[in-house]
């Protein structure tokens, strides 16, 4: 059974990742328990697991508020992704079995079934996306057992996804992002990607992702 904390925890943690509650934002707990109908202990307790994790800030006298979303985290977080991502790559090019392999298939046919991402895409439509994508790199990554590279892995992701849903949510619909975006999230590159690995060529496989990365981070070039 899930704690109040745990409840609260989990509440609050998809809020902010999702851009619900966006960065900056203040997070006092009487706007809290009003919002989430939880008392203010399990909510105290989640602030302070968040603030360990990254996602919340807190200062003296001024309280907690969501953290900030800044150009130069996206570059480091993707480049902390990259490395991680690329090494349980490399050892599930190496330990994977036709399990692994079919479930990378699996993923990336439902990634080819989700609409594609665009800048004013609905909501729905971009979560969609948004979840099948990082089904498809986690399956990737799954075909060896590395606990701490996967928790590393996972947290990353998710900060990303926060980052990236912030920056969508305030993209401008100009042309310059529209083709970035398109180039980033292009199915060629996830086909490729999936080619690779399953074909267990680890060298062309890191490259694809780099080049993925940098295909990311030109987006929010773009967006300036």
């Amino acid at each position: 059974m899930v704690s109040k904390s745990g409840t609260a925890y989990d509440l609050l943690r998809r809020a902010i990742l999702d851009g619900d509650l966006e960065p900056g934002a203040a997070l006092t707990l009487s706007a809290l328990t009003a919002r989430f109908a939880l008392g203010w202990t399990p909510l105290r307790e989640a602030l302070s697991r968040l603030e360990a994790e990254g996602l919340v800030t807190s200062e003296l006298h001024k309280g907690f508020r969501v953290a900030p979303v800044r150009a130069e985290d996206i570059r480091d977080l993707q480049h902390a992704r990259g490395l991680v991502e690329a090494e349980l790559i490399t050892l599930s090019i190496r330990d994977g079995d036709a399990a692994w392999e079919a479930r990378i298939v699996a993923a990336h046919h439902l990634l080819t079934l989700a609409p594609p991402l665009v800048v004013g895409a609905a909501p729905d439509a971009v979560a969609l996306w948004e979840a099948r994508h990082e089904a498809f790199h986690a399956a990737l990554c799954e075909g060896t057992r590395a606990p701490t590279l996967h928790r590393f892995a996972g947290e990353l992701r998710d900060a990303i996804h926060r980052h990236q849903r912030v920056i969508l949510m305030r993209a401008p619909p100009a042309p310059a992002v529209a083709a970035a975006l398109a180039e980033a999230t292009a199915l060629s590159h996830h086909t490729a990607l999936m080619d690779a690995v399953l074909s267990r060529d680890g060298t062309v496989a890191r490259r694809l992702l780099d080049a993925h990365i940098g295909f990311t981070l030109a987006v929010y070039e773009a967006i300036g």
